[in-house]
Order: C-alpha cells, then structure tokens, then sequence
C-alpha cells in the first residue's frame, strides 16, 4: 500500500485504534521515503540581529546564494519498521522504530539518532491502546492531518509544529490512543521531552548538560527528581464530519522550571517557566474535483520567572492543492509573528507543482520565499535590543534545531527565497 512519509505517520497513529477489532496475524513492515532535489537558495543580508554588535550577529545566512544537492523538501527523508502482533480478544501489541538521514550526505539526521523520529511500543486494548516510547508530540498532529503537504522543508505549515521543537517530538512520552466514530483522539505525558536547563543554540556534539543545547537535543531527555525541566503534556483531536471535511484541535504545554536562554550568548538573560500553544485546523476535499483546502491557527506563549513578562506568538496559513490527471498544483502563505517582544514577523508564500510517474515515484518543483519584518528593537537580556520575527529568535535561541528550508536561514528583515526540482519515492 502506497503511502507518502507523513501519510505513514498518520496511519501509524491510526492503524491500532480500532477498538474491539480482532487482527487475523501479526505483520512486519518495512517502509520508508526517500526525497532529494537540486535547489537554489538566495538571502539577503538584512540588518543585524543584535544591532549593537553590528556584523558579528548579522550571517544567520550570508547575502547572495548557493546551489545544493538537498533532502527532504517535500518530505522527509527517512526509513522505518514496524510491527504487530494479535493477541486475542482484541488485544494487539505493536512497535514501531523510524529514523530520518540526509541523502545528500547519507548522514544521520536527528541529532544522529538511529531511530530519531519514532522509538516506542504499544499495546491496543478494546478500551484504546497505550504507548511508550519517543514519540510525535499531540499538537503535530493537528497540523499533520490537515496540510496539503508532507512536513518537507517547503511546507509552510510546519510552523504551526514547530516554532518550539517539542511541539514535534518528544523524549520519553506516554501516550493514550482513541477513536471512537468520527473522533480519532490521544493525550500525552512526558516527564522530560527534551530540555536541559539551558537552551543555547549549540547542536550534535557540542550541545550537553553542563554547556546546554537545542530543545530536543540528543540527550537532552533525561530525568531528574531535582526539577521539572521538559516536563510536557498534550492533547489531540480530529473529528471527521464527513470523507470531506476534517477539523483539528491541538493543544501543548512544556515546564521549563527555571531552565535558562538567551539571544546568541549570556544564557542567563533570561529564565523560563512554562511554554504553552494551541492550534485549530480544517481540510476540505471537494468532492467533485478532489481539491483540498486547508487551513490553521496557533498561538503559543513563553512565561518568564524573571519579570520579564513573556513571549506570546502567533501562526496561521492556508493552502490549495489541486490535483488534474497526473499532476498537481499547490499554493500556501503563512505568518507567524510575535504579539509583544519585537512584534516581527515572518510571512511566507509557496507555490509547487508536481507529476506523478506512477505511485509510487513523483517529479516535483518548488518556490517558496519567507520574508522576515524585523520590528521594533526589544531587550534581550544582554544590555542591548535585538530585532526580528520568531524564525530569527527561535533558530538564534535553539527553540528550533533546523532553520528554515533544509539548512538555510533568514536574516532580520531580510528574506529567503527558495527554489529547487527533485524526486520523490516512497517504498
């Protein structure tokens, strides 16, 4: 059976919910996607980041352009195997173990984890089933169920699961598993998703305990009875009204306790407490033509300890995807912005056009541009103002692991303009 990656996430999530089914024998599956293009990626410089420091916080990605062999632009590269076996009764246990690598290099994405996208067991009951393990957060897939796209590096609705990178992936999670009807549902715990008690931009190797590094970060997940670091909990539900018409609700929230970050350097500017969003979506199928709209909503908010009150941002986009025989055409525009802080944006428009050579194999094109308004100068902690939207922030803080578009960058008012050609293929 045919699926695309993102595809395949969702029906993993899906596949063990049939309450009371009774399974005829247990199954092993290999599965996987491999998509690479050649793009070109332009920017320009902007203005600097910390304008006190001039230059030296300016090359979040440098001015003029650069010709790449790339992976994952329309989605992600990756491999996976998963397992079931029927117990009775309707009773099943199951697992599922996925990686992510870079084609272009064959290196290991994920912070080099083996099996960094998914990790966990499960067990289905008549009453649900229940999983351990690492695990997508519930408010990814509110966004997953409803994007006309994969989650590659040119969906413009990935912001709305990643402005915070345990809104994607979490360490360590418990997860509940229902569907009953039209409502396919789940809730989450972890007791450490991902975080140490500094988020720095630091990254693979260079991210550890004592220096701190990404949220996410390999290694990152480990407990300890002295705080509540990366404590999370979550909730997700889709309700299908109709094969039509779907809506999405996500909600997420994250303890920092105390965990410290700052812009670029002095992770002590700044002290977290709670991180907190939620999001709406909806997909319409057209039934007579099988065009697919698409729509979503988020804010999220980062609390201070430290009276400095706190982040609040704010996401939406919409897309089409119009499919005619064997090709199809795709628009989306998304904005993120922040509602306080520097109040900058991010604003990004996309279009895509594909051919399908059969199921299994798709051409594709691609260009996307992402422009940043810097707003206006805000205190960062270090004696000096910083500028721009939440994509300059968040990479520049380590709230998110990948800038934007597979590795390039965005600079504070400047903008970033992608475009690229490749293949897909999913097994």
């Amino acid at each position: 059976m045919q699926k695309t990656v993102l595809t395949q996430a969702v029906a993993v999530a899906l596949a063990t919910l049939g309450a009371g089914a009774a399974f005829a024998q247990s199954s092993l599956t290999l599965y996987g996607n491999a998509d690479v293009s050649v793009d070109h990626v332009k920017g320009t410089a902007g203005t600097a980041l910390v304008p006190a420091l001039g230059a030296a916080t300016e090359k979040l990605f440098n001015k003029g352009g650069v010709t790449r062999v790339s992976p994952s632009a329309t989605s992600q590269t990756s491999y996976g195997i998963k397992g079931t076996e029927d117990l009775g009764g309707g009773y099943k246990a199951s697992f599922v173990l996925e990686g992510q690598l870079s084609h272009d290099t064959g290196a290991l994405s994920q912070d080099g984890r083996f099996f960094g996208r998914q990790s966990y067991v499960g067990l289905t009951t008549p009453f649900g089933e229940v999983r351990l393990g690492r695990q997508y957060a519930p408010i990814f897939y509110s966004t997953a169920f409803i994007t006309g796209e994969r989650f590659g590096a040119t969906d413009l609705f990935i912001e709305g699961g990643a402005t915070n990178n345990l809104m994607v992936r979490q360490d360590n999670q418990v997860s509940y598993w229902l569907k009953a009807g039209g409502l396919t549902a789940s809730v989450a715990y972890s007791p450490n998703a991902g975080s140490y008690r500094t988020v720095t931009f630091a990254r693979g190797g260079n991210a550890n305990s004592t220096t701190g590094g990404i949220l996410g970060a390999a290694g990152a997940g480990s407990e300890s009875a002295e705080n509540d670091t990366g404590e999370s909990v979550g909730l997700f539900a889709n309700y299908a009204f109709s094969p039509a018409l779907n809506a999405t609700f996500g909600y997420h929230q994250n303890k920092f306790d105390g965990a410290g970050f700052a812009v670029l350097t002095n992770p002590s500017s700044f002290t977290l407490d709670d991180y907190t969003a939620y999001n709406l979506g909806v997909k319409y199928i057209v039934p007579t033509s099988n065009i697919m709209l698409s729509a979503t909503y988020g804010t999220g908010k980062y609390d201070m300890e430290d009276g400095n009150g706190s982040l609040k941002l704010q996401f939406a986009a919409a897309g089409i995807r119009v499919p005619v025989d064997a090709w199809t055409i795709s628009a989306q525009v998304s904005q993120v912005k922040f509602k306080n802080f520097t109040e900058g944006k991010d604003t990004g428009f996309g279009l895509g056009l594909e051919y399908a050579l059969s199921k299994r194999t798709v051409l594709y094109t691609r260009w996307v541009q992402i422009k940043d308004d810097e707003g206006t100068a805000a205190d960062a902690g270090l004696g000096v103002p910083v500028v721009g939207g939440p994509d300059v922030i968040s990479f520049a803080t380590g709230f998110r692991e990948t800038p934007i578009f597979a590795g390039a960058g965005i600079n504070p008012g400047g903008k970033t303009t992608y475009i690229g050609a490749g293949v897909r293929h999913t097994f």
